[in-house]
């Protein structure tokens, strides 16, 4: 059909051409519209690898609750007598707990402190523990009531350095349940800063959380190139999988974020949250600082997608604080939500009312192709006819051209032949009577032979390919038809009465009805084998 009529699918791309361009304007202007105002450029690959942590995000939850859960099975195991050993590991499952359920890191730190009997040191620990457990819970007040009891204790350096970070973790907390600048922020503040003073002063220059505090000062003070020299010299000795090399690439981004650069910033906040996912923290602040700056950035998807995770996450990890804290950013969840909504109706309506037009231009492209074609077929069909007449009338002009030759032929035979004898009054009356003499058939078959065969180059394959395996007939290159061939050669040129034939040929009537005969034996099909010779069309 295609290859038929050309001109026809010429004229369809045309005017299908308006139409691609009109589909490349709607899809860039839906896509301007999705895209949002990106004033930042993103940091793609660092995004990358937080999709993937987050996808992988279960596999990382059951890796920390299978070390959990051993040690809930060696605790199991445990003698009742031996309530050092219970103590030691309900003591570190609550710190295993810590930063991924605040109820269980709360619940184990309770037992752990029934467990601690009189001895200071492991009443410390269980405090601080405690302490931990209630300030990731939200439970302020007896968080507070524990840390000035554990403050009034008398403790060694190690018990301070670690009630001194449970104390400056409390106030952290707090600190993120008031506005800024208020107050009550400002006694947190005070609060957070004695604790991080204390820790300053007196953790070993060596220790990593030291380098971490001195540049988070660092960043307070507003002192970049100190603290970015020495977070990269902490986070090149750390494995993304610390909860401290999230927090310090947490203030990474910060220090970014103040040198006036946007995308550094994302990407430290994106390795701060593969590391709260590696570790299965639940409290981290990283995600939901990048869901805002995606949000700002006009990355609508990613943010909704980022800040559900975010409190999700904070959920299952009954991290009230940090989903007090992650509500703030309600808004931006319902205003992404909405604008996306909005965007998806605008994109809608667009490809619907597009969709349409392309509906009623391809009726009407169809109805345009379909007359095409049927008057395309009319056409062919003319041609066709008057390829049937031609060869009807090849036909008649060989049969025509016979009979003359024959006539001729035996006339100058007779005529020869009786002037010699002075037989012209019997000449008379034999030219009258219409007898002729035998043709020179050779040259005239192949005549015919040669006009058939130019006409139809292939006829003998064709008539070959209606007869069985063991009947096909061989034709030598440069010799003409075989006579049944030739016979056939008449049958498709629509010569089919044996009669006529017999004229043009020359042969007996019973002749042309032996050989018709022998070729339908020879068939795969007897019944249609003349009409199927009759078929045959040119190459």
């Amino acid at each position: 059909m295609i290859m038929r009529f050309p001109h026809i699918y010429a004229s369809a791309v045309r005017l299908l051409l308006p139409v691609v361009c009109l589909c490349s304007i709607a899809a860039a202007s839906c896509s301007r519209q999705s895209g949002g105002a990106h004033s930042q450029e993103v940091p793609v690959a660092e995004l990358k690898l937080l999709d993937k942590a987050i996808r992988m995000s279960g596999q990382y939850d059951a890796r920390k609750r299978e070390f959990t859960d051993s040690l809930k099975h060696l605790l199991a195991e445990a003698p009742e007598a031996d309530v050092r050993r219970r103590f030691t590991l309900t003591l570190e499952i609550s710190r295993s707990y810590k930063s991924s359920n605040a109820d269980s890191a709360l619940k184990y730190a309770s037992v752990a402190l029934g467990l601690a009997g009189d001895n200071p040191a492991d009443r410390t620990e269980s405090r601080v523990a405690l302490i931990n457990g209630l300030s990731m819970s939200g439970i302020f007040p007896q968080a507070l009531a524990e840390l000035d009891t554990l403050a009034r204790a008398d403790l060694d350096a190690a018990g301070k350095v670690e009630m001194w970070k449970a104390g400056r973790q409390l106030y952290f907390y707090m600190m993120c349940y008031v506005t800024d600048k208020s107050p009550i922020y400002e006694s947190y503040a005070h609060h957070y800063y004695q604790f991080d003073d204390s820790l300053l002063n007196n953790l070993p220059r060596t220790d990593s959380f030291y380098a971490f505090l001195s540049a988070e000062r660092a960043v307070t003070e507003g002192k970049y190139k100190d603290a970015k020299k020495t977070l990269e010299t902490l986070l090149a000795g750390l494995t993304p999988e610390s909860n401290l090399y999230g927090m310090a690439a947490f203030q990474m981004a910060e220090v970014y974020r103040n040198q006036g650069d946007e995308t550094q910033y994302a990407a430290f906040l994106a390795k701060a949250a593969v590391s709260d996912i590696e570790a299965a923290v639940k409290e981290g602040l990283a995600l939901p600082a990048l869901a805002n700056w995606l949000y700002l950035q006009g990355r609508l998807d990613e943010a909704f997608d980022y800040i559900n995770f975010a409190l999700e996450d904070a959920n299952s990890g009954n991290a009230r604080m940090r989903t007090v804290s992650i509500a703030s950013l309600v808004p931006i969840i319902d205003q992404a939500y909405r604008k996306k909504i909005s965007d998806s109706r605008d994109r809608m309506l667009i490809w619907f009312l597009l969709a349409t037009f392309l509906l009623i231009l391809t009726g009407v492209l169809l109805f345009y192709l379909g007359r095409q074609i049927k008057l395309s077929r009319e056409s062919q069909a003319k041609l066709e006819g008057l390829s049937s007449r031609q060869e009807s009338y090849i036909g008649s002009f060989v049969s025509l051209c016979s009979v003359y030759a024959d006539r001729l032929d035996s006339l100058s035979k007779l005529v020869s032949v009786k002037i010699s004898a002075g037989q012209t009054d019997e000449l008379l009356k034999l030219v009258k009577s219409g007898r002729f003499g035998e043709p020179r058939e050779e040259d005239f078959y192949r005549k015919i032979d040669e006009a058939f065969l130019d006409l139809y180059p292939d006829f003998v394959a064709h008539v070959n390919s209606l007869l069985r395996d063991d009947e096909q007939i061989e034709v030598k290159r440069g010799e003409g038809l075989t006579p049944e061939l030739r016979i056939y050669a008449f049958v498709k040129l629509g010569v089919v009465e044996s009669t006529r034939i017999a004229q043009i040929l020359h042969y007996s009537v019973s002749t042309i009805y032996a050989y018709r005969n022998k070729m339908r034996n020879k068939a795969i099909n007897r019944d249609t084998f003349e009409a199927d010779v009759a078929s045959i069309r040119r190459r």
